[in-house]
């Protein structure tokens, strides 16, 4: 009996050692990834003339955003937790992680762990990085589940995902070199983002408050089981407001695929706290 629980004591131990390992390796490699963002971004200050020529939601929306005049800045990171699932019948999974963005050029890099099971941790780390999506999900941060290179789907749907957070980090939309704003009416606008060869837009709602309430996005690469990519109608929903290092951001977001049948959430995330520099 004795020996049989030092066997079980011994694989406990493995299987946590194995686990508390892959981890620190998983985050290390992230930490890289974080560090290439932080030796490419660009450095940007905004004066209040900057808005001038703006759409008028947008104008009224980046004034209660922004210091009247700031920066210079380079990046914005958050640390997020939330909820996920891979369809609409599937459970929701909680995660918690970190995501740091460049305002220029557009990049950005998630990081985070899943609560999936007991003893089975399992790591995903997603980004655009040269103008470059990717995917990466391990289990323990050593055996790989999910890996997605660089495609023309990925790495266009990845651009969209940068342009749909961006009043996580408001800087970003200022217009200046690669955006630029298109008029939709009194409480909408068109943000067209230019980054490489790839361009792609998103249409702003806002709501009576002057600020974002929706992003729509209307063909966002969508990941089938085969691998394919269907283009699909997208859109996030902004909520809970709140001031944080000085501006004036959302704490909640939910991503939600337009299908045939109705509105799929699958992401729903919460910004703990968040900087800027």
């Amino acid at each position: 009996m004795l020996y049989i629980l030092a066997i079980i004591a011994i694989l406990a131990g493995t299987v946590v050692g194995l686990g508390w390992w892959g981890a620190r390796r998983f985050f290390r490699q992230s930490h890289q990834a974080w560090a290439t963002l932080e030796r490419e971004a660009h450095a940007r200050a905004w004066q209040p003339g900057d808005l001038e020529g703006l759409p008028q939601p947008v104008a009224r929306y980046l004034e209660q955003a922004l210091p009247p005049a700031g920066g210079p800045l380079r990046m914005a990171r958050a640390k997020m937790s939330g909820r996920v699932r891979l369809s609409p019948e599937s459970p929701w999974q909680t995660w918690s992680g970190r995501q740091i963005w460049c305002l220029r050029p557009p990049a950005f890099v998630w990081s985070a762990r899943m609560a999936a099971k007991p003893l089975l941790p399992v790591f995903v780390r997603d980004g655009l990085l040269n103008g470059r999506g990717g995917l990466l999900v391990r289990l323990w941060g050593w055996f790989t589940l999910a890996r997605a290179e660089a495609s023309p789907e990925l790495d266009l749907g990845s651009l969209q995902r940068w342009l749909a957070e961006a009043p996580m980090f408001p800087p970003a939309l200022l217009p200046g070199v690669g955006l630029t704003w298109r008029a939709e009416g009194d409480d909408a606008a068109t943000a067209i983002l230019t980054s490489g060869e790839g361009q792609v837009q998103a249409r702003f709602s806002f709501d009576s408050q002057g600020l974002p309430a929706t992003c729509h996005i209307e063909q966002r690469p969508r990941q089938q089981k085969d691998g394919t990519f269907i283009p699909t109608p997208w859109m996030a929903r902004y909520g809970q407001w709140m001031n944080q290092c000085g501006m004036l951001l959302p704490t909640q977001c939910e991503a939600i695929w337009l299908l045939d049948q109705g509105e799929f959430s699958y992401l729903r995330l919460h910004i703990d706290q968040a900087d800027f520099f």
